[in-house]
């Protein structure tokens, strides 16, 4: 494979995980305009006795979510893959922090591989059952790049004061 291929490939990479990516960063930039979010768990604790999810997944967050990869996926020319790798990323996203709580890791707190595969994970298997999936070459790039994209877009989130921790 030449470098021009190369190139090709991690742009056809990223193009196909694309609605997911930014399904997963939508929430985040919403929570800057929307103040009084309502949370997905209504304030309800589990059968530990710690919240379902916590505050930080609300009902306006997953929406967005979901509204931003069928956006991303409808410009892309395949709004049915951009819609379910949306959905796929939100309910990654939800999964996530539901286990989170259950570890008792306390709310916007890291979980390195939990944070940065699963809601990809969730993302891709939604796409594949209706049929939508990539190379083995595009996973493998999908693979690699999500933690570098989830770290950075992370610390840039920081940066601008939209998360109070750089992971």
């Amino acid at each position: 494979m030449d470098i021009a291929q190369g190139i090709e490939l991690v742009a056809s990479a990223i193009l196909f995980a694309l609605p997911a990516y930014i399904a997963n960063a939508a929430p985040l930039i919403l929570a800057r305009f929307v103040v009084n979010r309502k949370p997905m768990d209504l304030g309800r604790c589990w059968v530990d006795g710690r919240r379902i999810l916590g505050d930080n997944k609300s009902i306006e967050g997953f929406a967005s979510g979901v509204l931003a990869g069928l956006l991303v996926g409808t410009v892309l020319d395949d709004a049915a893959r951009g819609f379910l790798m949306g959905l796929g990323a939100m309910i990654g996203d939800v999964l996530g922090s539901f286990v989170k709580r259950r570890l008792n890791i306390e709310e916007g707190a890291s979980a390195p591989v939990l944070d940065q595969y699963l809601f990809m994970v969730v993302a891709l298997l939604l796409s594949r059952a209706a049929g939508y999936i990539p190379s083995r070459e595009q996973l493998l790039v999908i693979l690699i790049a999500t933690p570098i994209l989830h770290v950075t877009s992370n610390y840039v989130a920081y940066l601008f004061k939209m998360k109070s921790k750089p992971l």
